[in-house]
This record gives structure tokens, sequence and C-alpha cells, in this order.
């Protein structure tokens, strides 16, 4: 249908580039992006940084509000590896009950949910004086973002689809003023996971299935990830054990982890 090349369109704008297209009959289509980027100057390579791996002071309550379980829950688990009390709520109504109920720090708040809104959540959440905590937009529409809206919600406090950790990290303790629990990224990266592999050495799947999985990683794109082990599980069922430990992974979302089981188990093969 040529839905993917709308996308990519418009994605292409909206980092001020640009798409061009020539065609000839029976030799084919060819597509040209053109992105406008900074040059990296001098050393390309920076000492690796902390990871944040929690915070000081007292425990803080966040509510997360989408309609997908899977987005939900997993961005629940990140958080509350952090050490943050999550509250999960699957619409806008079951928000809305449980900020009668309790208090909460900060929130996120999807947009597209059935019923009310999450546009009119906030409007509801504002107008009962349900909660005066701040609210972060956490949405895969980018054109929602920067546009007026009646809720005095700023760009700044929209956060795209898939969730990057290190900006909804930013933008948490930018409002909650938290002081973050740093660890040096070798503790938190792919050395401590891999370690935890089957010692025995896993059967890989195809290096095409290889290459779909790494694109998902590098994606961010959770359930992208999990489609395709689904994918590998049923059509390499001597993979086994490597699905099992990848699907370990992704739940904990460490896809530097997952990275590097690939490239450690491609190069002892």
């Amino acid at each position: 249908s040529g839905l993917g090349l709308t996308i990519a369109k418009m994605l292409t704008d909206l980092m001020g580039g640009e798409m061009t297209v020539s065609s000839r009959t029976g030799q084919g289509t060819l597509f040209r992006i053109r992105l406008f980027l900074p040059e990296l100057q001098g050393a390309r390579t920076a000492a690796p940084a902390a990871v944040r791996a929690g915070y000081a002071g007292p425990r803080r309550r966040l509510l997360v509000v989408d309609n997908e379980e899977v987005d939900r829950t997993l961005l629940a688990r990140r958080l509350q590896a952090l050490g943050f009390e999550v509250l999960q709520a699957g619409s806008g109504t079951a928000a809305l009950g449980l900020l009668k109920e309790q208090a909460v720090d900060a929130i996120l708040m999807d947009l597209a949910m059935p019923g009310i809104d999450g546009w009119e959540t906030i409007r509801r959440i504002r107008a009962e004086e349900l909660s005066d905590a701040p609210v972060a937009i956490v949405s895969a529409n980018a054109f929602e973002k920067g546009v007026d809206n009646d809720v005095g919600i700023p760009a700044e406090d929209f956060i795209l689809k898939p969730v990057r950790r290190s900006e909804l990290l930013d933008w948490l303790g930018r409002v909650l003023a938290l002081q973050w629990i740093d660890v040096p990224q070798r503790a938190a990266g792919p050395t401590a996971f891999v370690a935890s592999a089957p010692s025995l050495p896993m059967v890989l799947p195809s290096p095409e299935r290889l290459r779909g999985l790494q694109e998902m990683i590098d994606l961010g794109y959770y359930r992208g990830i999990v489609k395709q082990l689904d994918e590998i599980a049923a059509n390499d069922p001597g993979s086994a054990p490597f699905v099992h430990h990848m699907r370990q992974l992704a739940q904990q979302f460490q896809l530097d982890a997952m990275t590097g089981v690939i490239r450690k188990a491609q190069d002892a093969a």
C-alpha cells in the first residue's frame, strides 16, 4: 500500500531533510534521502558514561497510563528496577479511579486510548483536582509534540515511543529534582549480563534471523524483538536455549546485553 514510504517521507521532513525519487519503466525506482547532520570533530570515542541505577531520598510513586499492556508493563518494570513504586492503569477511566485513592509524584500518560483519550484524562484530573503531579505525554504520535494544547503540556514534557531510557530519566530527574545514583558503565553493560548466559554453546538461528533480531534491538522496539524471537523459536527449535536467554534479557530491556550475546556467540562459532 506504500504506507511505509509515506511514514519515511514524514520522518525525513520532521528532521529537516528531503526525499527524492527517480524511476524508469522496466529498470526500477530509486529513492534518495538527504539529512543535514552536524559533523563530529576530533576523537570519536568517548569515555563510557555512568549509568543511573537508582536515586537517593524517599521512594517516589509514579502512575503509568497506557492501554497497551506490553508497553505499560515494560515501562513499569524499567522504573521499578530503579526503585520507583509504579501504579498502572489501562485506560483513562482507570487512571481517574486510582488517583481518587492514591497520590502520585508523576504521571506518564499515553494519548490514544479507548474511551477517554489522554488529553481528556488530563483535563479531568485537573478539573476534579485529583492530582497536581507533573505529567509527561508518552506517545508514538510525533505530530502531537509541540502542538498547542489546553492542558499546558509543553514540548519538553512529551516523550516519543519507543521510549529512550535516558530521555525518560532526564524528565523524571528534572520534574522530581532527583539525585541519581550512578554506577560505571562496565558494571551495567553487556559483560555483566552475558556472564549469566548458559555455559554450554548455544545453537544460533540463521544469520538472516539474527540480522532481523539485531535490527529490532537497535531500534529498541520491544514488540518487534518479541516477534523475532517467536519466529526463531518456531523455525529453529534447536535454538531454544538462545531464545530463552534472549527473552530474559528483553524483559529487563537489556538491549546492550542482547547485542553482546549475539556478538559473543558469533565470535565463538
